[in-house]
């Protein structure tokens, strides 16, 4: 059976011919497969005005195609599209080697960089939803990766039928697994409900990790790779801050990602629906910064999150230094924080930022807990900013900066005696 440890691309050093129909997006696909490993060893553009049902592009520029990567060494061809299973079944027919399209290339990163269990569940059942209605057509192509020649018989129609099946046992049984992994989340998310949360997104690649080891002071893996984080990571962005706030690192965006990876990963990119506060990051030393930029908000639109408060952040200054370059990045957003991940003094001005972000958000109460409410005056002293105390015979008299929302839940109301939740 095709498993998710079995990679989707050929086996050793591979050369590939990339062929696209939008520069931009070919240009990106070929900076994914450098994460791989793959060489490209020659691309070709192909605008197309009508797309041909049954191979997306016409016979003829195929066939152009086939003896383009004739005699250069190629051993497979990357089509910078969505294809359907009969699509990439029938332009493997004419071009005579393995085809993969842009989805199997994005699922193939995901599927070698998931390092938690959540993460490998996510990846593996997206990986087998892609796989299943393309099963007879992949073990040909795995076959060819092991030596087979393109006339051999292949794989008989009973083991594809067996194998079927049990790709469909095991994405219920991954479905099923995600789902106590989605409750798990909700768990996690609700402990966090009277606490403040950031979430960091971005283009893959922005330094949104870097970013958040910086603000919070913590050592999360952060790699100069596409996709190196695919699990949401929290961490506190100053455990003496009122009220207590969390930054979120998520998962990066990218063009076109393949709805059934945006599907796995919900219970991971909920984090950013359930944040109080986006912190856009973009690369500022990226000659594409602002197609990436409009990518992540695009995707946020996709999420329902457009409409949240924003900080964006141009990261990586760093790496720039003419005017051109500067003006550029000005240009992707009018107003945003420039800054390098690694500066620790525009570090410190942004975690300040983040944090008179959520003061704005906090109201002053004037409250007297009774001193047999002990519970209930830790959990004020731990989520607001107290600016005036007083012992008197009822309790504690307290001038207490809070966030409405927290105030409420902890029933806490303005020159008011509280009473617990």
């Amino acid at each position: 059976m095709i498993e998710n440890t079995e990679s989707l691309l050929p086996m050793g050093h591979v050369r590939a011919f990339t062929l696209g129909v939008e520069e931009e997006s070919l240009n990106e696909l070929d900076r994914l497969l450098v994460t791989l490993g793959v060489e490209t060893a020659k691309r070709v553009m192909a605008p197309i005005r009508k797309i041909v049902s049954g191979t997306y592009f016409g016979t003829g520029k195929l066939d152009e195609i086939r003896d383009l990567g004739a005699g250069d060494g190629v051993d497979l061809f990357v089509i910078d599209v969505e294809l359907s299973p009969r699509q990439m079944q029938n332009i493997e027919k004419i071009l005579g080697k393995p085809v993969l399209d842009r989805n199997a290339i994005i699922l193939e990163i995901f599927s070698r960089h998931a390092r938690t269990s959540e993460a490998k569940t996510q990846v593996e059942l997206a990986k087998l939803q892609y796989v299943l209605p393309r099963l007879a057509h992949l073990w040909s192509h795995f076959e060819r990766q092991r030596g087979g020649g393109v006339g051999n018989k292949g794989m008989g129609e009973k083991q594809i039928e067996v194998d079927r099946r049990l790709v469909k046992k095991r994405i219920q049984l991954l479905g099923n697994r995600l789902k106590v992994i989605e409750k798990e989340r909700k768990v996690q998310r609700a402990s966090r409900q009277s606490t403040m949360k950031a979430a960091i997104v971005g283009y893959t690649n922005a330094g949104k990790s870097t970013l958040l080891n910086s603000l919070t002071e913590s050592k999360v893996l952060a790699e100069d790779k596409l996709f190196a984080t695919l699990d949401s990571t929290v961490r506190a962005l100053n455990p003496d801050s009122h009220p207590p706030v969390v930054v979120i690192d998520t998962v990066g965006f990218i063009q076109n990602i393949p709805t059934s990876l945006i599907a796995s990963f919900r219970s991971t990119l909920e984090e950013i629906t359930q944040a109080d506060l986006i912190i856009h990051v973009v690369d500022a030393s990226s000659t594409h910064a602002k197609e990436q930029f409009d990518t992540t908000v695009e995707v946020l639109k996709e999420l329902k999150c457009d409409d949240k408060d924003k900080i964006v952040v141009l990261n990586k200054m760093d790496l720039i230094s003419t005017p051109a370059e500067v003006n550029r990045a000005r240009l992707v957003y009018p107003g945003a924080e420039r800054i390098s991940a690694l500066d620790i003094d525009a570090v410190k001005k942004l975690r300040e930022k983040i944090l008179d972000y959520f003061k704005t958000k906090m109201q002053i109460y004037e409250v007297v807990v009774p001193y047999t409410e002990g519970k209930l005056l830790a959990k004020i002293q731990e989520y607001g900013a107290i600016s005036n105390t007083k012992y008197l015979e009822k309790g504690v008299f307290m001038q207490v900066k809070m966030d409405t929302a927290i105030a409420q839940k902890l029933g806490v109301t303005r020159y008011a005696t509280a009473k617990q939740d």
